[in-house]
C-alpha cells in the first residue's frame, strides 16, 4: 500500500514539474561555432546581431555553464534575444565578460510593444545572473556593448510563456495522481 502512495506522490510530482511551462536551452544542444539565428524558434526565441554579425555558439571557461551565445566573433558586438509572442516570462540568465570596467555594457529590456522597461549593467566582475520576472512579457532583449570592449555573452537561458496553459498529458498525471492518493488515503 505504501508503495502505491509513493508512486502516487511521484506522479503528482512530475505532473506539477511538467504544468510549470519553464523553458531552459543551455546552448549545449549546438557545436561550438555554430551560428544561432531561428534554431530555438519553436521553443519561442530567436537570436540576431545588431550589426547583421548573428550570435554563435562559444566555450568560455570562466562560465560555469559554458558553452554559452556570444556575438560572432566572440565578443565583438551586440546582440538581440526576441521573444516569440507570448514568450518571454520569469526570464532569467547568466551573462558574462563585461569586465573593461564594470557599468559600461547595458543589457535594454523591452515589453512586447518595444517599450523600454528596463536598462541594466554588470555590477560583478566575472558572472552574473539577471532574473527578469519583475518586468512582465518581455519581447525583445538587447546586449549593448558598444561602450564595453570586452562584449557580452549569455549561458543557461531561462524564460517561461505567459498564461501557460499545461498539456493535456500533463492534466492527465495530474488527476490520475491525485485520483489514486485519494483512493489510497479511502482504504488506509
Amino acid at each position: 500500500m505504501e508503495m502505491r502512495l509513493r508512486l502516487a506522490l511521484v506522479l503528482v510530482l512530475l505532473a506539477v514539474s511538467a504544468t510549470a511551462g519553464t523553458i531552459t536551452i543551455t546552448f549545449s544542444e549546438f557545436p561550438v561555432g555554430t551560428v544561432i539565428t531561428n534554431q530555438y524558434q519553436a521553443l519561442g526565441v530567436t537570436f540576431s546581431g545588431a550589426a547583421g554579425d548573428p550570435p554563435v555558439i562559444a566555450d568560455d571557461s570562466a562560465m560555469p555553464d559554458s558553452p554559452i551565445l556570444s556575438p560572432n566573433p566572440p565578443y565583438a558586438g551586440d546582440f538581440y534575444i526576441n521573444f516569440i509572442g507570448d514568450a518571454g516570462v520569469d526570464v532569467q540568465f547568466d551573462s558574462g565578460s563585461w569586465d573593461y570596467p564594470l557599468g559600461l555594457g547595458t543589457i535594454d529590456v523591452y515589453d512586447t510593444s518595444s517599450v523600454l522597461v528596463a536598462s541594466l549593467t554588470d555590477t560583478t566582475l566575472g558572472v552574473e545572473h539577471f532574473d527578469l520576472s519583475s518586468y512582465g512579457t518581455i519581447g525583445q532583449i538587447y546586449f549593448d556593448s558598444t561602450n564595453d570592449p570586452g562584449g557580452a555573452d549569455i549561458g543557461d537561458l531561462q524564460f517561461s510563456p505567459a498564461g501557460a496553459a499545461p498539456e493535456p498529458g500533463s492534466l492527465l498525471l495530474l488527476g490520475s495522481g491525485l485520483g489514486l492518493i485519494a483512493l489510497l488515503r479511502r482504504k488506509l
